[in-house]
């Protein structure tokens, strides 16, 4: 038994030696094989000319930003119009540019334990002004053509737990949504969608969509083999219809057309406000006196870097005025019109943190709206039911891949804190400035670090004195 034993540790023992063996013999070979491939490549990229050089791939490559790179291929592969989503990557002017200044010698911060009020009042002349707990608005992100009903109804929890609104976008009006929503805003846009009085009557404010960033004003077309039966009965369609987003308003035919809308909507709702959206272009203040005559209540503004859940990426790319010039322009003509007292105004298009927002509101705007950072903000942790092999968005898109998987009470949830958080922030700030309500904070609390911010916002350079 012993010998048996001594036997199977003596075979073992050979096995285990020439795994060893085979083991050091393939790394020898794999190192002398690399090193081989390594030196004979090198050669190569140090002797071909570039025409046959596979460096070549890098120098053009890293001429080229890796996302053309991406839309030149999807581009070549489908000879279609190239659709992308979440905006466009590319830089533009932005709220960076910019500094608080701080209450410390000359005047005082405001103490830790003074209130700081971050209420907003939207439509202040309206016979139903929209009072709403914090100046962050849920853009609109339409049901069915964006969001799933799980991602809306999150959004929709979400806002009523921090008492802002929600937008039903260009979507169709939800009961659903509806009773989710302690505040909800109405879209009137471009389609047969949410013409119905007794649609109308349940909005705490309607928004006229002109236009916004991902598609400016022109229009798009579903069609009727595009969309799953649910949402053909959520649009209205009959069968074999597409569903029609026109680039104009066929009641809007001319400038003056708007103040009659305007006008019956108020009758309809019983005037609640009523407000336009609108993208952002070089004759924006041509817009904003056709709006100031229609004499409607709330201006949207959607500056360039605005996303879409998918939009044109030619448009995106190449397409409106950027966010904080837009801002500081209508800010500015407003203003000169002695309007805001009649009229308020909110800019969304890439806002992203709690200083965005505050300097925004510094630079005039009433409230921001925001959109795509609600929905990183939505998705946390849930992200990874979707990644690595889709991206986090299709848990929230409508037909996404991962969208069952979506939990709405984590979404509303989180959501929420993020929206308590940046006010909390912006709160913080304030006191910090020495003021007592987020509308105090104004431009004259502003610096900028670069000469083009200084321009556009029309604020002193951080090296020049102040008396």
């Amino acid at each position: 038994m012993f010998n048996q034993n001594d036997d199977l540790l003596t075979t073992v023992g050979k096995i285990i030696g020439l795994g060893v063996l085979g083991a050091t013999g393939a790394c020898l070979l794999g190192r002398l094989g690399f090193k081989y491939f390594i030196s004979q490549n090198t050669s190569k990229i140090l002797s071909e000319s570039y025409n046959r050089n596979l460096f070549e791939l890098f120098t053009s490559r890293n001429r080229t930003n890796p996302v053309l790179l991406v839309d030149t291929n999807l581009r070549a592969e489908s000879g279609k119009a190239l659709m992308r989503p979440l905006g466009t990557p590319f830089p533009m002017p932005d709220f960076s540019g910019m500094r608080f200044d701080a209450a410390q010698v000359d005047r005082f911060p405001t103490p830790n334990d003074v209130e700081v009020d971050t209420t907003l009042v939207l439509g202040k002349q309206a016979a139903r002004p929209l009072r709403l707990d914090i100046p962050i608005l849920l853009g609109g992100m339409a049901y069915g053509t964006g969001l799933s009903k799980q991602a809306k109804l999150a959004l929709a929890e979400a806002a009523t737990k921090v008492g802002t609104v929600t937008n039903c976008g260009d979507g169709p009006f939800n009961d659903w949504e509806r009773a989710a929503a302690k505040h909800y805003i109405v879209q009137y846009g471009r389609t047969r969608l949410n013409r119905d009085p007794n649609v109308l009557r349940q909005a705490d404010m309607i928004e006229i969509q002109f236009g916004h960033c991902g598609w400016t004003g022109i229009g798009s077309k579903y069609a009727w083999s595009e969309l799953t039966p649910e949402l053909r009965r959520a649009f209205g369609l009959k069968p074999g219809e597409d569903f029609i987003y026109h680039a104009q308003f066929p009641e809007v035919r001319r400038p003056r057309d708007l103040r009659v809308l305007v006008a019956d909507l108020k009758e309809i709702t019983g005037g609640v406000p009523i407000g336009i959206k609108m993208a952002c272009g070089k004759y924006l203040e041509r817009g904003l006196a056709i709006a100031l005559e229609a004499e409607v209540d709330v201006i949207n503004l959607d500056g360039g870097q605005a996303a879409s859940h998918s939009a044109p990426a030619a448009i995106m790319d190449n397409f409106g005025v950027p966010t904080v010039a837009a801002l500081c322009r209508a800010s500015r003509w407003l203003d000169s019109q002695k309007a805001r007292d009649r009229v308020s105004l909110l800019v969304g298009g890439g806002l992203e943190s709690p200083g965005d927002f505050l300097k925004a509101l510094a630079l005039g705007a009433d409230g921001v709206v925001i959109g795509t950072i609600a929905l990183i903000a939505l998705e946390h942790s849930q992200e990874f039911k979707s990644l690595p092999f889709e991206p986090p968005t299709q848990l929230l898109w409508y037909g996404g891949r991962s969208h069952h998987r979506f939990s709405r009470k984590e979404g509303a949830r989180y959501l929420a804190n993020y929206l308590r958080a940046c006010t909390e922030e912006m709160r913080i700030c304030t006191r910090a400035l020495g003021k007592t309500a987020l509308r105090d904070v104004s431009i004259d609390d502003l610096f900028a670090i670069d000469d083009d911010t200084a321009k556009i916002a029309n604020i002193p350079l951080l090296y020049q004195p102040q008396p």
